[in-house]
């Protein structure tokens, strides 16, 4: 293509952002913006990690959106098809957000976490003393893109029988069954890394919590998927066996505040770990999502298809 125009949208420069300027900027001119203050008038490509749908009525030329994240509902994706514009997320960062859903299910059946407030307290009570064991248990993977399969691999590596819904897929050692009730039957703790679509909207509700008795979820996909009313009630009373949560509905914007991310006391009870979305914040995460976009717009830029192209229509 002739010399694109790029922009790329930041909060504040750092040094992962000058390795990709100085990459890109011989291949195209790279126009540096903040989050929100910007026109996409001119612009061939756009690199950020968000996108109002109204920055688009200046689109004129706008054919490709780089996303330096992987989860891609702070952009206007329904828009994108109708448009013919190109998104591409990075996946680089799947291994390590798997690596810490299996440390979370790890916590929650062992009861470390638990065990650790009691002993924080001097608390050696004499109630339940005794932990499960993640290694005899089989896993339900709800959602097989790029994170579950990386927890397939962890999971199988160590033994673990795992079983996802047959979407049509090629699954390997991983046995496909033909719908959620099933895996739910079938498996003793659930793996979710869903994308947020209308799809997976209260996707676990009462119904489902119900099939879960004694048994585990992990989140570490959107937080849509999970009815939160149904979940409190499913663990307060003894239903479910416990769950561990790392996404919810809202969360901090500011350094410093206090809040509690839900609407019901999920933090009184002891069957729950609870994690302020920390799956994705890698200490070098941002450097490795960010040189894997620049990777990706400088395949583009010289005519090569770029990997992880966002099928827009289905939203993720």
């Amino acid at each position: 293509m002739n010399r694109p125009h790029i922009c790329l949208s930041v909060a504040a420069m750092d040094g992962a952002f000058e390795k990709m300027y100085r990459a890109l900027q011989p291949l195209a001119d790279v126009q540096i913006c903040g989050l929100g203050d910007y026109s996409l008038a001119g612009a061939d490509i756009f690199i950020g990690k968000q996108m109002d749908a109204k920055k688009l009525e200046g689109a004129d030329r706008l054919k490709a959106v780089f996303a330096y994240k992987t989860g891609v509902d702070d952009f206007p994706v329904g828009e994108f098809a109708k448009r013919g514009i190109m998104l591409v997320n990075s996946h680089v960062n799947s291994r390590y957000i798997a690596e810490y859903a299996f440390g979370l299910a790890v916590t929650l059946v062992s009861r470390i976490a638990e065990f650790d407030r009691r002993m924080r307290r001097g608390d050696w009570s004499s109630g339940d003393p005794y932990w499960k064991s993640l290694f005899g248990m089989k896993a339900g993977l709800v959602g097989y893109g790029h994170i579950g399969r990386e927890i397939a691999n962890l999971l199988t590596a160590n033994g673990i029988p795992c079983f996802t819904i047959d979407r049509g897929k090629n699954y390997g050692s991983v046995k496909a069954v033909e719908s959620l009730q099933r895996l739910c039957a079938e498996a003793d703790i659930l793996f979710l890394s869903l994308p947020r679509t209308a799809q997976t909207d209260g996707m676990f509700n009462g119904e489902i919590f119900g099939l879960l008795a004694g048994k585990y979820i992990v989140n570490v996909g959107r937080s849509n998927c999970i009815d939160e009313a149904a979940l409190f009630k499913a663990l307060k009373s003894g239903g479910m066996g416990g769950a561990a949560i790392d996404t919810w509905k809202v969360k901090s914007r500011k350094e410093g505040e206090v809040l509690f991310p839900f609407a019901y006391p999920f933090n009184e009870l002891e069957n729950v770990v609870l994690s302020s979305h920390k799956a994705m914040q890698l200490s070098d995460g941002h450097e490795r999502y960010v040189a894997d976009i620049t990777r990706c717009v400088a395949d583009y830029i010289n005519g090569s298809v770029p990997e992880n192209i966002v099928d827009c229509s289905k939203g993720y």
